[in-house]
């Protein structure tokens, strides 16, 4: 567990919700230490397995955050969704509403002020349009989760897979066809200078820890 990113800090039968929460991989892990999961995915079969694996899984966005009485979580995850979301502000605005007072919201989003995102520019790997809607840094995420009420605590990096996911595209543009470079030993090849960056606090990928003011 202590290798998976945007891991909330425990609190015993605590609700955890996960947008975005896929096959509920994670949100298992977290049941098996003591958690109560749930979870919103817009894929209707990932949310049948999730179901079929213990978790409160239903189908729809963050805008499904409504259906749930005000101060209901302890920790919300969001961990690659919030790029991908229309409105980011409205969105942190719920999630506000329905945590606890001092509850835990963690997110995690490419870093677009990273050596590898000025590096490679159109090519890197985390730009990834039209699908990503929104692209922050650690200061202008950081300014969007003051303005909704919350207190930072926390801006840890854990970025793998930048550096070549990059290359591909620009390996590719040059010889005109699809290269796939996200392979594990590829990967593990640039780990060490990815690991560097995100010791220095500039690497491609950012997780922030933050906490509800109270109203």
């Amino acid at each position: 567990i202590q290798n998976i990113p945007a891991i909330p800090s425990f609190i015993k039968d605590g609700k955890v919700l996960d947008i975005g929460c896929g096959d509920g991989d994670t949100l298992v892990l977290l049941k098996n230490l003591g958690w109560d999961p749930y979870g919103f995915d817009i894929d209707s079969r990932s949310v049948e397995i999730a179901r079929e694996r213990g978790i409160h899984a239903r189908l729809g966005t963050y805008k499904e955050l409504s259906e749930y009485p005000d101060h209901y979580f302890d920790a919300i995850r969001l961990y690659h969704v919030i790029e991908h979301i229309d409105d980011p502000s409205l969105c942190l605005s719920l999630i506000h509403k329905k945590l606890k007072k001092k509850g835990e919201l963690l997110i995690g989003t490419p870093n677009v002020e990273s050596v590898i995102a000025g590096l490679f520019k159109q090519y890197w790997y985390n730009l990834d349009t039209p699908r990503h809607l929104f692209l922050f840094s650690p200061q202008t995420l950081g300014k969007l989760l003051n303005k909704n009420n919350f207190i930072l605590k926390k801006v840890e990096f854990c970025s793998v897979g930048g550096i070549p996911g990059s290359l591909q595209y620009v390996i590719g543009d040059l010889l005109k066809r699809k290269i796939n470079l996200i392979k594990i030993p590829i990967v593990l090849l640039f780990y060490p200078v990815e690991w560097f960056l995100n010791k220095l606090r500039i690497g491609d990928i950012f997780v922030m820890r933050a906490s509800a003011k109270s109203n």
